[in-house]
């Protein structure tokens, strides 16, 4: 007998503690949305705001704010994010309160590509990236006939001078020629031919040389030639 009423204040319990979760958890979803923190992971460049998420949301009708958690899609929202061409990763998330936190990775453009009239920037994954009319980033240019080189070698290109202090803060912009040849500009106005897109470490690794060691009496010179074996052609100003 004792044993008897024993379940029945267990299975008793059992059923006040399901009752209590499932009302606590219906209470919950009808408590109202609010965004109360959106953090923002970036580099430099700042294509992504507060402003930004929070407008893009309202123009696509998912902005939780004010709406009952019950009736509110998470994933529908960290979807519509990672479609703004300027970020890689949403996380969206509330709490019990209906606090609602927003974490975005912001994308990483590493070169910007001026195609005759179409602009778009390559990011550090190599994507296409569109660009904004709300922000410009500073950084390395590719103009010219952009058309003729494949855009993985672009990126391979772009990637190694980004990734070198040196190079990043010497080369400026890269302007491609109708033979794929590539002239790249200078911080100090010297323009560098580079040729074709082959033996990249090799020409890097002289122009470097050239500037730590190579032009010890300090003249000044309109153009340097990487594409001979071997050797620098400098080019003085007239």
């Amino acid at each position: 007998m004792k044993g008897i009423f024993n379940f029945i204040r267990f299975l008793v319990a059992i059923l006040v503690i399901g009752f209590m979760i499932y009302f606590a958890g219906r209470n919950n979803r009808e408590k109202y949305c609010k965004i109360t923190d959106i953090t923002i992971e970036m580099d430099e460049n700042v294509f992504v705001t507060n402003d930004v998420i929070n407008d893009y949301l309202l123009d696509n009708n998912l902005h939780p704010d004010s709406i009952k958690m019950n009736d509110v899609s998470f994933k529908n929202i960290e979807s519509l994010l990672e479609n703004h061409p300027s970020i890689k990763s949403a996380n969206v998330y509330s709490d019990m309160q209906g606090k609602v936190f927003v974490l975005v990775v912001q994308r990483k453009p590493i070169v910007r590509v001026q195609n005759g009239a179409e602009g778009y920037y390559l990011d550090e994954d190599g994507l296409r990236m569109e660009l904004s009319n709300k922000y410009t980033a500073r950084m390395l240019l590719v103009t010219g006939e952009v058309n003729l080189l494949n855009e993985n070698d672009l990126y391979y290109l772009s990637y190694i001078i980004i990734k070198d202090e040196f190079l990043k803060k010497q080369i400026v912009q890269i302007d491609i020629n109708k033979d794929s040849e590539l002239l790249m500009l200078t911080q100090i106005g010297e323009q560098v031919e580079f040729g074709k897109i082959k033996e990249v470490g090799e020409k890097f690794e002289k122009l470097k040389l050239y500037y730590e060691k190579g032009n010890s009496q300090n003249q000044e010179y309109k153009e340097l030639n990487l594409k001979y074996k071997n050797q620098i052609v400098c080019v003085k100003n007239k």
